[in-house]
């Protein structure tokens, strides 16, 4: 015999006698889903933003931000997380964005009054803006997420009324937990 011939017998023999009896169609099961897109919100614990997924993709930037003024969910009140946004006075009134830039208005507060020298910080005092740090991280996510682009890369301006600006803003600028 040829050579050619011996391998194509040996082959037909081991393709015959490998034990594996035929089947009919089995059930696999579910596809495999792959990637969902999720929707990122950021939420305080301790002294630090931490951010969580919501199973929602893709939503506008003003229903993004109306997520995260609704606060964190029960489970994630019991790990411990939540808001430095106060839903009474933090009112998003408007979102834009372009390319890489995010603009948040809130509405506008009244003045408040100057406490007595003695008295110190006022209850709620955000001397640490984690509060800022949320709208900015979430914004800012969010538009990556839309654009392709690294959410360090969006500027987020905040502006409380038509006086009052708050300034521009990047995650990277507010400290986060690990992820």
């Amino acid at each position: 015999m040829k050579a050619g011939r011996l391998v194509a017998v040996f082959m037909l023999l081991v393709a015959t006698g490998c034990g594996i009896s035929p089947t009919g169609v089995l059930d696999g099961g579910e596809p495999a889903v792959g990637f969902q897109p999720t929707t990122r919100l950021y939420f305080v614990s301790g002294a630090r933003l931490v951010a969580v997924s919501r199973p929602l993709p893709l939503p506008s930037l003003q229903e993004t931000l109306d997520l995260l003024m609704a606060g964190p969910t029960a489970a994630e009140r019991r790990r411990g997380l939540r808001t430095g946004l106060d839903p009474e006075d933090d009112v998003v009134q408007k979102v834009t964005s372009d390319a890489a830039q995010v603009h948040i208005s809130l509405r506008e507060l009244p003045p408040a009054p100057l406490p007595a020298p003695s008295e110190g910080p006022p209850p709620g005092d955000r001397t640490q803006p984690l509060w800022l740090g949320q709208l900015t991280c979430t914004a800012a996510g969010a538009l990556a997420a839309r654009s392709n682009i690294a959410a360090d890369a969006v500027t987020v301006t905040v502006r409380r009324g038509k006086r009052e600006r708050s300034g521009s803003f990047r995650c990277s600028e507010f400290a986060r937990a690990p992820e």
